[in-house]
């Protein structure tokens, strides 16, 4: 009962990001202004006009956008300058539901579905391998992280039985191959952290969720530091939260190789990568929050978080100190903000408001909110590309360039 109640609870807010808003039907036009410019927009031609990707992908000329919930893994490449659709690849294999979370690695495109995950080579549009998880008895993970030419992901075996574990793997993008890199039976963990502490060794820091209470405004959360290498615990912050685990989807992030930072119950916490003491805690003044949707984005010293709901905040990890909030930033359901160096500015998805944002990245001002195109509401993490000096997302029913200036 305790695992089931905190997994719904999971679940849940992973499956209300993926399904349309409360949108109005009718919203207003938006003009085009001097904020955003849409380049282009291709109709993705989808009976059921809702796009199961999390991941907004690229590679060289190519913006890559997965298919509809129902489908095969499928990969669509849209043309960057012009929007023409180039090409269309449909697996064929074990693996037969859509891809959910996306992860390009040199030419190799990673795709992970709810029932296993594959690779396939952008260039041959042949697919290079496939992990059949749910023959393993294994859950999807939540998404991908890239460290030393890898990729990692967790997963949970043997969900709900007496011997569930959770696991880390390292994947091998070019031949698939898996490697256990951690594994616990004490409940959940999020995605890792990594750094390198002062001898030149690789650590690991990640949060753990054991299954001691029943409800999850009462779980326990855990920051642990283990040895990349051997897998043996550094340190272990128990309890570091007084409610509410809410940084089960997103990494801690490390600030300046000595400071990891992680989002918990309604607050942002801060701790010595080193020895694991707390260092400084920011509270927000609303009862919880939902940290695992957007992971944290630091920027040299400033740290933007998302909380879920419709907060953009600006801290600075040194301290925690304020240095912006906007309380209608937009609510996020999107993994990343993108932080636009030419102009200073935060862009992203808000799924909330159905709306690319764009924000003053110094004092975080809303200058413009682009609201839906052609009636159809924007869900997937923007991405950019530096050589055109162009971003690329995605609505329900199309793919999306556009161009963003400071008014």
């Amino acid at each position: 009962m305790i695992i089931y109640t905190l997994m719904i609870s999971v679940s849940l807010t992973f499956w209300a990001c993926r399904q349309p808003g409360p949108f109005s039907p009718n919203p207003p036009i938006v003009e085009q202004d001097t904020v955003f410019e849409l380049a282009w927009a291709t109709r993705v031609d989808y009976e059921k006009e809702i796009v199961g990707t999390d991941n907004t992908q690229q590679y060289k000329d190519l913006l890559l956008i997965g298919g509809d919930i129902g489908f095969p893994p499928t990969i669509l490449a849209f043309n960057k300058d012009t929007g023409e659709k180039e090409w269309e690849y449909v697996h064929e294999g074990a693996i037969k539901d859509e891809i959910d979370v996306s992860y390009v690695f040199n030419n190799i495109y990673v795709g992970m579905c709810s029932g296993g995950i594959v690779g396939i080579d952008l260039d041959t549009k042949v697919a290079l391998w496939e992990i059949d998880l749910k023959a393993m008895n294994m859950t999807r993970g939540v998404k991908f992280d890239v460290f030393n030419n890898s990729l990692y992901f967790r997963s949970v075996w043997g969900l709900g039985s007496p011997v569930q574990n959770t696991k880390f793997f390292k994947l091998s993008p070019s031949t698939g191959e898996l490697e256990v890199v951690y594994q616990t039976s004490n409940g959940l963990i999020n995605p890792p952290a990594f750094y390198t502490d002062n001898a030149s060794e690789i650590n690991i820091i990640f949060n753990e969720y054991p299954w001691e209470n029943d409800l999850p405004e009462e779980s326990i959360q855990n920051l642990i530091c283990i040895d990349y290498d051997s897998g043996d615990e550094i340190w272990r912050m128990d309890s570091i939260t007084e409610r509410f685990m809410s940084n089960v989807g997103q990494n801690a992030v490390v600030y300046d190789n000595r400071i990891v930072i992680t989002g918990g119950d309604w607050s942002i916490y801060a701790f010595d990568v080193q020895t694991g003491a707390r260092l400084w805690r920011y509270e927000f003044d609303y009862p919880w929050a939902i940290w695992a949707n957007t992971n944290h984005l630091i920027h040299e010293n400033r740290l933007y978080v998302n909380n879920g709901q419709e907060d953009v905040t600006c801290l600075d990890p040194e301290t925690g100190e304020l240095i912006w909030n906007n309380p209608k930033g937009g609510p996020n359901c999107t993994d990343n903000m993108v932080y636009y160096e030419k102009e200073e500015l935060l862009v992203f998805t808000s799924w909330g408001y159905g709306s690319v944002m764009v924000l003053d990245a110094l004092t975080g001002e809303t200058l413009h909110r682009e609201h839906r195109f052609d009636n159809s509401a924007y869900n997937n993490d923007v991405v950019y590309d530096e050589e055109r000096d162009m971003f690329f997302t995605s609505t329900y029913k199309h793919a999306i360039g556009f161009r963003v200036r400071r008014p």
